[in-house]
């Protein structure tokens, strides 16, 4: 292996050991952002960070496939070198192989491993889009933000009564009459505490109650939950390149 490939390999190591690590405080920051029924502009940020490493990663083990198993080929028959280099990939067979002869021409014919090697996380291989939806994700022309996953549980505190309604928690109100904010306090009814973790007892019983809580993050243009995401590319990205650097 030369000098090039050698730093390249290092990088992409580094970069999917500062991705694991980035991940510790991804976590902590989302779980806080849960709690808090806020998304911060440093999560966000860090998430795309650690996004845009992994997609380096790809792109630098794409660029040393190309240099080692590639490029000697070509050179050999006076084919000129291709300058845009980047990891393929595609939701079809048909597009992965559209990914492959522009990146990395003949490597099926080349190397058959390699092929195979990167054709294993492809989702028509895989059963699972997360490299697509990765990949999409990062297209420059998008522009995803974060938004929240709502789940509605069958107790807690939203009240509905003749056409009105009493929320409490995330987004409180009463509709149509007016604004309440309970934050963590509650209210009282009939002696009853009430509150967005606590639902009512001594109400009538053609009241139905629920609480509404933030249960995860999903990218706005994609519907894609982030955590899961994160956690499975950087799962991969690490297996494909040990197996990449084994085998190049």
């Amino acid at each position: 292996m030369n000098k090039l490939n050698k730093m390249r390999k290092e990088q992409v190591n580094a970069l999917i050991e500062h991705a694991k690590s980035g991940l510790k405080s991804i976590e902590i920051q989302y779980k806080d952002a849960l709690e808090n029924t806020t998304i911060p502009h440093p999560l966000q940020i860090d998430i795309k960070n650690c996004m845009e490493n992994l997609r380096s990663a790809l792109d630098y083990i794409a660029h040393d496939i190309y240099e080692k198993v590639i490029a000697p080929q070509r050179t050999a028959a006076r084919i000129p070198e291709i300058i845009n280099i980047y990891f393929p990939y595609g939701k079809t067979e048909n597009d992965f192989k559209s990914g492959v002869g522009s990146s990395l021409p003949e490597l099926k014919t080349i190397s058959q491993n390699l092929y195979n090697i990167i054709e294993a996380i492809q989702p028509y291989k895989a059963g699972d889009n997360f490299l697509y939806d990765f990949c999409n994700i990062l297209n420059e022309k998008k522009h995803n933000v974060l938004t929240p996953q709502i789940k509605e549980i069958k107790q807690g505190l939203a009240m509905d009564f003749g056409g009105a309604r009493i929320q409490m928690g995330p987004g409180s109100s009463i509709s149509g009459t007016g604004f309440i904010g309970t934050g963590t306090g509650g209210v009282f009814l009939r002696g009853d505490k009430i509150s967005g973790d606590s639902p009512a007892t001594r109400i009538s019983g053609n009241v139905k109650q629920t609480i509404i809580k933030w249960v995860s993050f999903k990218f706005s243009d994609t519907g894609v939950e982030v955590l899961p995401l994160l956690k499975k590319v950087i799962e991969q990205v690490d297996w494909l390149c040990k197996n990449i650097y084994q085998t190049i």
